[in-house]
């Protein structure tokens, strides 16, 4: 009777184990690969939830408005990952200000899409001198060592907005926040690692 007991015990203990075990640790597992969603239409994505730096790159095909927010776990809108009429290709990061925990994405369109969420560290690269078309998230090899001067450039009507982010990618400095063409001299942060661009036109980055 006491072996059996005991047996008891030692399955009741190991079962509290695994139950007490958080869920996290999936969840950041599920956000370190590429994700891809594809639909037509107004529709809501349900991806794993993250509450780490991360990008959305979005494809869509349609005349009217494309539209995709990042929403937290009680369905509110927390980052806006696209806002565009007609055709669109762009990427754009969420929880890169704030650590709200991000499970869903709402989607208005009137035409095919496709959205891939992956984590930050796989930006396209960036070697200071780069240049771009529309929106996008670059990532250098390693956080610059020292604050560097570099150059922007903006051929575009509507907003041209570029921020610097560290290596665990959060925003550290707003570069740039201008309308229409711009051309101008800012200074690099010291352990800039990312940086984010909001543009409707062509852009360059330079030393």
């Amino acid at each position: 009777m006491r072996l059996r007991l005991r047996a008891l015990a030692a399955l009741t203990v190991l079962s509290a184990a695994f139950l007490a075990t958080p869920p996290a640790q999936a969840a950041s597992t599920l956000t370190a690969t590429a994700a891809t969603y594809r639909g037509e239409g107004d529709d809501v994505v349900r991806i794993p939830a993250t509450s780490v730096p991360s990008i959305v790159k979005a494809t869509y095909q349609g005349e009217s408005n494309f539209i995709v927010w990042a929403l937290d776990s009680s369905g509110k809108q927390a980052a806006l990952v696209a806002n565009a009429v007609g055709d669109y290709k762009g990427t754009r990061a969420f929880n890169t200000i704030g650590t709200r925990k991000i499970r869903s994405l709402e989607v208005t369109a009137d035409g095919a899409w496709t959205l891939q969420v992956l984590p930050i560290t796989k930006a396209r690269s960036w070697s200071i001198n780069v240049k771009g078309t529309g929106m996008d998230v670059l990532r250098l090899a390693t956080p610059t060592r020292a604050a560097r001067p570099i150059t922007l450039r903006h051929q575009g009507e509507s907003n041209f907005i570029v921020w610097s982010l560290d290596a665990r990618g959060r925003s550290t400095k707003l570069l740039a926040n201008k309308i229409g063409n711009y051309r101008g001299r800012v200074m690099l942060p010291a352990g800039t690692r990312y940086a984010t661009i909001e543009a409707d036109g062509t852009w360059s980055i330079a030393r």
